[in-house]
């Protein structure tokens, strides 16, 4: 099931269970882990791939439901719920670097009487007397005036930016507040980023990196030029920009950026520091984005959101912005209101209604992926949306052209997911004349003309060959997270299949023999120059880890992370049986045994019967053994990244742990570090846990792991004298007000 499906089916879910608190733990219990899933997939096409397939709106009622499980069952609560850290993935070519700060997500809002209610709720917090951190005394500020500043949201690449007596030192991407990328050589060459500060300082600032829209349309002009694949839009393009290995070539995108946030800044400054942010960047020379209205009245604050001529300003910015944030000025009153773990409670982003346009509907076409499911796409009359021309969108399936009562001809309402993807929102039936007509799927493939299947929603082609396939699959091949061969786009790909250069995964590698090149070169779109670097880039393919052939494998609920574990548990086995698995046979032997599959910890009995079928089929196996002819790597432990700790394998087999709420401290700390000291984590306890660690308020994982007969350890003091490498994190929770004030407003 595509994610795009399992998030359809929790919005229908939360359509109609809107009030959870009569539901059964059972049922709540396997909707919290779906959304976890669900939300934490979204966050990497969000934050990793810059390919957001569902709307701010829509992302937030996922999670603001998710948030509410949490408040009415707290014993659900897991450590690798997105409540409870930002969730991503680090890029592999860049070097791990960890943040000074904490940096925090915005909470979002979409209309007035919510900002009505957070100006009451902050009233409130503030007219209690408070203890700030430079006093021992009570403070009552009732009386003081709340000033709101608001400002243009940028919500393009998030980067802590970090100066050390006065100089440049490093620049970290953003992930939780624990690690992420090192990007700092990349950095240093966007031009409006000051190498050195005018005084001498040390300082952490959050910024945002952008693309100006003249550069992104001269970028795309230049990619269409050369056949490559179009960004879709400009924080696509910042984002593939920051991240390019080549700073020469980073420095060639005109990239800018614009600070807006203190994390972090020396005690002598803090009595200039107090309402005067931006004074304060700018006599640093920092840049900033000087557009900002202040009001000490929330119905202004309103007012301004409310303003057409505000949407009209920013849309007519070289950067983009479709958001507001409104914050609280005086750094006092945000000590005292502070945050939560995933938020600032002194700032909110206010999110403009999304744009609409009415269009119609063409014609249908039909499309086949790599999973051979045919997806219908309407053909639009084109119509400009949010800066850019739409003439195409998809309709995801046949069930959603069903529920929409989608018929070529009608005349619809578009707008663009998160800015990004076009979406019909409803037919407009009053406009229908009666010559609009059904979309009917399918009986024979659009492509090949082979026959299709149907199952539940989705229609089948059933050729393996077909060329649509073929397509789908080799641009799965070649993408960062499976075989990361640049060079070869969409475009290279269509060429290559239908001058039937190649028909298969296995033919790509033929383009590394000179016989084959020579055939390249006599296309116009093949200069030397390119067929030498598609041949180096295939090459190279063969020295890749197993994990990202198993990944490209396309076996039904394997993805990256499942890949991962099969190759982990590969090696363990290996090490602890000493058993050979560098040739293909063996690992088929190893992936046809149910038995071994079902003894790996996270994959689940339907993933077992999916990988089991995929390495039985004939097909599957001749093209595998093709692809072990042109020397592609089978063998688990080469070019492994962690093949000097294989021999440890066994204590993570052997020794598990499961904790439970709640402790002074987000979990994922606690897992981490037993991570790191070879333990295995379970999040729930088994039959085989071995230790049950319990700070307080244990729920129903206590009684659970008693009747498991799991050894519990209970209380701090009992928990480091077992594990003393915990001692410097499980301390005693601090109060909010004597919490220091360098954290993130974002």
């Amino acid at each position: 099931m595509t994610l795009w499906e399992d998030t359809q089916k929790l919005q229908n879910y939360i359509k109609n269970n809107l009030n959870i608190e009569n539901k059964s733990e059972k049922e709540i219990s396997d909707i919290y882990q779906k959304s976890i899933d669900c939300i934490t997939d979204h966050n990497h096409l969000y934050y990793i791939e810059n390919n957001p397939i569902v709307s701010d709106k829509e992302y937030d009622e996922l999670f603001d439901y998710l948030k509410k499980i949490e408040e009415y069952f707290p014993h659900l609560i897991s450590w690798n719920s997105p409540t409870q850290t930002l969730i991503g993935q680090i890029a592999e070519w860049f070097r791990q670097a960890s943040h000074t700060s904490k940096l925090l997500s915005l909470e979002n809002t979409y209309n007035s009487q919510d900002l009505i209610d957070r100006d009451e709720r902050i009233r409130k917090n503030l007219n209690k007397p408070v203890i700030l951190s430079e006093t021992k005394n009570p403070v009552n500020i009732e009386e003081k005036k709340i000033t709101y500043s608001i400002e243009p949201k940028f919500d393009w690449i998030s980067v802590e930016l970090i100066y050390k007596n006065w100089k440049l030192h490093q620049a970290i991407t953003r992930w939780d507040w624990l690690v992420w990328e090192d990007i700092t050589n990349n950095v240093k060459t966007i031009k409006n980023i000051p190498s050195k500060l005018s005084e001498n300082i040390d300082i952490s600032v959050r910024w945002e990196i952008m693309m100006p829209k003249s550069v992104w349309k001269k970028l795309n002009q230049e990619k269409e030029t050369n056949w490559e694949q179009a960004f879709a839009n400009t924080r696509n393009a910042a984002a593939g920009s920051i991240k390019l290995l080549d700073s020469w070539e980073v420095s060639k995108r005109w990239l800018v950026c614009f600070i807006y946030d203190i994390l972090d800044i020396k005690t002598w400054w803090l009595s200039t520091f107090d309402t005067k942010t931006w004074w304060l960047l700018t006599k640093l020379g920092l840049p900033t984005f000087d557009r900002k209205k202040t009001t000490d009245n929330i119905q202004n604050v309103i007012n301004i959101c409310l303003d057409t001529e505000t949407k009209s300003y920013l849309d007519n910015q070289d950067c983009d912005f479709d958001w507001l944030v409104i914050k609280i000025e005086d750094n006092k009153q945000r000590e005292i209101i502070w945050a939560t773990e995933h938020h600032p409670r002194r700032a909110v982003a206010y999110k403009f209604p999304a744009q609409q346009v009415s269009t119609q509907i063409l014609s249908i076409d039909f499309q086949i992926g790599r999973t051979w499911i045919i997806t219908p796409v309407a053909n639009l009359s084109p119509t400009q949306l949010s800066w850019a021309t739409i003439s195409r969108t998809t309709l995801h399936n046949f069930d959603f052209v069903n529920t929409k009562d989608i018929k070529v001809g009608d005349y619809v309402r578009l707008q663009r997911s998160g800015e990004v993807i076009p979406y019909i929102v409803w037919v407009i039936k009053d406009k229908r004349n009666w010559s609009e007509t059904t979309v009917n799927p399918p009986t024979k493939c659009p492509i090949c003309n082979s026959k299709v299947i149907n199952e539940d929603i989705h229609y089948y082609c059933s050729n393996n060959n077909c060329p649509a396939q073929i397509k789908a699959k080799l641009e799965h091949f070649v993408s960062k997270n499976c075989m990361d061969i640049s060079g070869i786009g969409d475009s290279i790909i269509d060429i290559l299949v239908d001058q039937k250069i190649i028909s298969n995964i296995a033919d790509l590698f033929l383009l590394t023999n000179s016989n084959y090149q020579i055939t390249l070169q006599k296309l116009p779109w093949f200069a030397n120059k390119k067929v030498s670097e598609i041949s180096n880039q295939l090459i190279q393919a063969k020295e890749k880890p197993l994990r990202r052939l198993v990944n490209w494998l396309w076996i039904w609920h394997v993805g990256k992370k499942t890949a991962i574990v099969i190759v982990d548990n590969l090696i363990k086995y290996y090490s602890l049986k000493n058993d050979e698995l560098s040739s293909l046979d063996n690992l088929i032997k190893h992936l046809t045994d149910g038995d071994f599959i079902n003894n790996i910890f996270w994959i689940w009995e339907k993933t077992v019967e999916t990988i089991v079928n995929f390495f039985k089929d004939k097909q599957n196996i001749l093209l595998l053994k093709q692809l072990e002819e042109f020397w592609l790597n089978f063998d688990p432990i080469k070019y492994y990244k962690d093949k000097e700790n294989i021999w440890i394998f066994e204590w993570l087999t052997n020794w598990s742990f499961s904790i439970t709420w709640s402790f002074p401290m987000s979990r994922d700390i606690i897992v981490q570090e037993m991570q790191k000291n070879w333990r295995r984590f379970d999040e729930n306890p088994k039959k085989d846990t071995e230790i049950m660690l319990i700070w307080e308020k244990p729920w129903l994982k206590k009684s659970k792991a008693q009747e498991f007969e799991t050894k519990i350890i209970e209380g701090r003091d009992k928990i480091i004298k077992e594990f003393p490498f915990l001692s410097n994190i499980v301390i005693e929770k601090k109060s909010a007000t004597n919490t220091p004030f360098s954290q993130s407003l974002f």
